[in-house]
């Protein structure tokens, strides 16, 4: 392995690893965005994306690939890693759903940030991108706005340099900001590059249109836990409002305060101020204080909340 450059940019290009039935259009679209993605916010690496596709013999072959490398490297047993890593069995499960996703038209997908900070890399898994490769009448769009919202957690993660886990997560900050940012981001950045021609065009519902369902979510809840806030949702069941709320969190910070903040002061101090001092640094207000004030915008008509979107 090479020096450790975590929280560096670097000119070495993200690393994508496909099992074998990944067709090449589908390749091409998704290293076009992750690409982007790497220009806009910083090429924060090393970074490895490995991506299954629906043949689940080729996804344990990719899992065989993953196993051996790390193996090589010297940060752990083969043997061990097949058995008990995540992203080894992540990848031929991810397979055989999307399979059964694909005969019977009910799409899924997954994707997420499994890097381990010991190891020095951002490290990414991936199912198949039924958008990505035209199935179920997925928009590219979406499969798009995946690749950012994860990439988007290498950036967050770039700037936290310990390799205490309980301290990252501390760091990384409560549920709805950690997925918030990274979908916010995602959701705008996205549809900006594809308007300006710099990713793939796709027909996709507006951005109004796809915030607005997110705040539904968030008030549907809202209404039948009543005495309860979406910002204390944790990751399960119903983590899905949680992102949505997050989402709209980070719009209302943006508004207010510009969206600029968040990389060009929120990361950059988060290290050394730690996550509620970088808040209180960036937006003048202690986390609490924003919530309360941002719950009473929950409340408003959903008609005069999308007048904030950018």
């Amino acid at each position: 392995m090479a020096a450790d450059t975590w929280g560096q940019e670097i000119d070495t290009p993200v690393e994508f690893i496909y099992a074998s039935d990944v067709p090449s259009r589908v390749r091409e679209l998704l290293e076009e965005a992750i690409t982007a993605a790497t220009v806009e916010w910083g090429n924060f690496g090393p970074t490895e994306y490995w991506v299954a596709g629906i043949d689940v013999t080729a996804a344990e072959e990719l899992a065989d690939q993953y196993c051996t490398r790390w193996d090589d490297r010297g940060k752990m047993n083969k043997s061990e890693c097949l058995q008990n890593e995540h992203t080894a069995k992540f990848l031929p499960e991810q397979a055989a759903a999307v399979a059964t996703a694909i005969e019977t038209g009910r799409a899924t997908s997954n994707a997420g940030r499994n890097g381990n900070r010991n190891w020095g890399v951002h490290m990414f898994s991936s199912s198949y991108p039924l958008g990505f490769a035209g199935l179920l009448g997925i928009p590219f769009a979406d499969d798009q706005t995946v690749a950012f919202h994860e990439y988007f957690h290498a950036v967050q993660h770039a700037y936290i340099f310990t390799k205490n886990r309980d301290t990252r997560d501390e760091l990384m900050g409560p549920m709805w900001w950690s997925e918030g940012t990274a979908e916010y981001m995602a959701q705008v950045t996205s549809q900006s590059l594809r308007e300006s021609g710099a990713i793939t065009a796709s027909d996709w519902n507006p951005l109004r249109d796809r915030f607005q369902w997110k705040m539904e979510d968030v008030q549907e809840w809202l209404q039948s836990n009543p005495g309860q806030t979406a910002n204390s949702i944790e990751y399960g069941p119903e983590q899905n409002v949680g992102y949505s709320y997050g989402t709209w969190a980070i719009a209302y910070l943006s508004d207010k305060f510009g969206e600029g903040l968040l990389l060009g002061n929120f990361y950059p101090k988060l290290n050394d101020l730690g996550w509620e001092g970088a808040f209180i640094d960036t937006y003048g207000m202690s986390s609490s204080d924003f919530i309360y004030e941002f719950n009473q915008f929950v409340s408003l008509p959903i008609s005069e909340q999308l007048l904030i979107l950018p």
